[in-house]
């Protein structure tokens, strides 16, 4: 004969009050069942949710991911959209005409006709005459760019940082900021057709429409943008075209490091 109730009983070691407690059989078995059903409980979380955890981290690892491969390719097409809009500015600027809000008073002069200072520019010192710095030419123009998938435009000046840039003739500054390839990088618009670009400077110290006279310190020498070193990238400009600088500063050819000197 099975007992109905169950008695449990706590003695304690110090003999003090003895504890008895009586449980049926009943309840016996509803513990035992919670028990069982705890167990399996434990086993099934074990069972299925450790590996969804695994998962979840593999994933979390992998949307991590994704979102700095996005956040990289979102700074290049901001960098792409840079270059197209200093590109389009570049393009639009060799074609366009200068609108001065004074129109130049000219005087005439035993050498030609001149402007009057500070009114615009003068049409006898607009033509490039003043190197912009002393330096070594490590690169020429019409040379493939390590950098830049396109042919070389102008001619790299080697020369310390920091040294003073000189505005190769009188002219009107026509940009001056950052960009993605030239870094510091300042144009200047000297009347006749006339474009000189001064790029990777450590610093621009003209801005934008700023007169400048010939042989006046318009930048800093520098390494910014896509430059593997100090130097001045010095573009000449005719009607829209591309022109070799040492065809004006034949000076340069002294200092030539390329291979093709000659």
């Amino acid at each position: 004969m099975n007992p109905e109730k169950y008695t449990v009983i706590i003695v304690p070691d110090d003999e003090s009050v003895t504890r008895s407690y009586n449980i049926s059989r009943k309840m016996i078995r509803i513990l035992f069942t919670v028990g069982i059903l705890c167990i399996m409980g434990v086993i099934i979380f074990i069972a299925f949710y450790i590996p969804k955890i695994g998962e979840y981290d593999t994933i979390k690892g992998n949307y991590e991911s994704l979102a700095a491969e996005r956040s990289k390719v979102l700074e290049l097409s901001q960098d792409l959209q840079r270059l197209k809009q200093m590109d389009g500015f570049i393009r639009k600027s060799l074609g366009a005409e200068l609108d001065f809000d004074e129109k130049p008073i000219l005087a005439d002069s035993l050498i030609g006709m001149t402007i009057i200072p500070e009114k615009g520019i003068s049409y006898i010192e607009n033509i490039p005459s003043v190197a912009p710095i002393k330096g070594f030419v490590s690169q020429r123009s019409g040379q493939m760019s390590p950098f830049i998938r396109n042919t070389h435009r102008g001619i790299d000046i080697v020369a310390k940082e920091g040294e003073p840039i000189l505005s190769a003739a009188a002219g009107v500054v026509m940009f001056s900021g950052w960009t993605y390839e030239m870094g510091n990088l300042i144009i200047i618009y000297h009347g006749d057709g006339y474009f000189t670009h001064y790029g990777h400077n450590q610093r621009n110290l003209k801005i934008q429409l700023s007169v400048v006279n010939r042989g006046e310190v318009i930048g800093m020498v520098g390494s910014t943008g896509i430059s593997s070193g100090p130097h001045l990238h010095f573009e000449i400009w005719k009607d829209e075209k591309s022109v070799d600088p040492l065809i004006y500063f034949p000076e340069y050819k002294l200092t030539d490091l390329t291979s093709n000197n000659g």
